[in-house]
């Protein structure tokens, strides 16, 4: 007994021990990173391309997209490399970049190529991406069915900001493909994208360090017919149908408040249309403002069409409030039409003033190809200024995202992205495989 007692108790400490080993294991899955030997902080350029850009999900706030990104940075430590094949690209360090706001992540495709500059024995790194995801995008809805909304891509380096800083590459344009848009029925795809570095703030990080970020941003404008044939104009025919409650005669009030009470309900259940296109938002969009102004008329008819009732001179009454309320609905879509004139005009005015400069930057790129026959820029201030001079050197030195909007802007066929031309390092130029 006392044999089988000590057996026991042995077992048990065995099996103590195993799982102490378990927990001390390391996992076949990790990955430890290791700080750069030269301790040297490294810029990263970033090239984005955007090749189908998926169903825009207002409800859930997604939107899914197929994304060619590239990056490039010097490395030191890869002098005499000739070929990619003579590197070990998984212990080598890299720029450690994530997807910020991705949801979920369908396809990531990674590749590596070794860029070698004439004259410079420094290598470049290429880290080319071809990723299909969803990503999460809060919406502004305030203007709801008239809304455009920003799509941002967040880049992230796992680094904090003193050992990577991201860049535009500013030897390459930045490109969107509006023709592969699966949304087309329902938003208006401009056509080209804002890229602008940025920094974590201090709600988006959990220690003390701060993360450099770079946002792609493209911009959608939705079309508005649907929601303004299906819902608000189904609307204003409700609301002016309760004007035919003055057809009954005011000694009924009961038919007169049935009429009036019945198109009330109907507008109730167009409420609930509306609200099903929409995410659970605080606040109230221009459709519901509209929506909840109809129900607020129909309302006033029903207390119009009680009081009415109880009027010694009826006749009279009805006259007067039909044309009070006449002209209460005249005047209130008398000021939405204003409003809504001079949101659009405003919108209008801002887009356009991005689109302006999105064209200049890409003049400025194509002129500095044309010149040096150099698709990647951006390492060092100088040559950044170079390209884009003094003004928006501030904008790439800094990690402050600026909120500048896009407009809509034709790409030609032959700058789009997506063929093997596009992707792959040039051969054309002073840098070479």
């Amino acid at each position: 007994m006392e044999t089988q007692l000590v057996v026991d108790r042995l077992t048990e400490a065995v099996e103590v021990l195993r799982q102490v080993e378990t927990n001390l294991r390391t996992s076949s899955d990790e990955v430890w990173h290791t700080r750069r030997p030269d301790g040297r902080k490294v810029r990263v350029l970033i090239r984005a391309s955007i090749i189908s850009l998926g169903e825009i999900d207002t409800v859930k706030q997604e939107f899914s997209a197929d994304v060619w990104l590239a990056a490039w940075y010097k490395e030191p430590l890869l002098k005499g490399k000739k070929h990619r094949e003579e590197v070990d690209w998984d212990d080598q360090w890299h720029p450690r970049i994530v997807l910020f706001n991705a949801v979920s992540v369908d396809k990531h495709e990674k590749k590596h190529h070794l860029i070698l500059e004439e004259g410079d024995d420094v290598p470049i790194v290429q880290q080319s991406n071809r990723i299909k995801a969803t990503f999460k995008e809060p919406m502004e809805l305030f203007d709801f069915p008239f809304d455009h909304q920003e799509l941002t891509i967040q880049l992230m380096s796992d680094w904090p900001t003193s050992q990577v800083e991201f860049a535009k590459n500013m030897g390459i344009k930045d490109t969107i493909r509006t023709d592969t848009f699966t949304g087309s029925h329902e938003w208006e795809l401009y056509g080209h994208l804002l890229c602008k570095p940025a920094i974590t703030g201090q709600h988006q990080s959990t220690s003390h360090q701060r993360y450099a970020l770079y946002n792609i941003t493209a911009h959608v404008q939705r079309k508005m017919g649907f929601y303004v044939w299906n819902i608000a104009f189904i609307m204003f025919l409700i609301m002016a149908l309760s004007f035919t409650a003055f057809s009954v005669p005011p000694n009924e009030p009961a038919d007169r408040l049935s009429v009036t009470l019945t198109l009330l309900l109907t507008s109730v259940a167009f409420k609930f249309v509306v609200t099903q296109s929409l995410p659970t938002i605080s606040y109230l969009t221009l459709l519901d403002k509209y929506v909840l102004l109809c129900m607020i008329f129909q309302c006033l008819m029903a207390v119009q069409n009680a009081l009415a009732s109880i009027m010694s001179n009826a006749w009279l009454f009805d006259v007067i409030s039909m044309g009070v309320l006449a002209g209460v609905v005249f005047f209130t879509h008398l000021v939405f039409g204003v409003l809504m004139f001079i949101k659009i005009r405003g919108t209008n005015k801002q887009l356009g003033q991005a689109d302006k400069e999105y064209l200049n930057l890409c003049e400025n790129i194509d002129r500095f190809y044309k010149r040096t026959k150099c698709t990647i820029s951006g390492f060092t201030d100088e040559e950044v200024e170079a390209i884009v001079g003094q003004t928006e050197l501030a904008g790439v030195e800094n990690s402050k995202q600026m909120g500048i909007d896009e407009t809509k802007t034709e790409t030609q066929l032959a700058n789009l992205p997506g063929s093997i031309q596009d992707m792959q390092p040039s051969r054309t130029n002073k840098f070479h495989v």
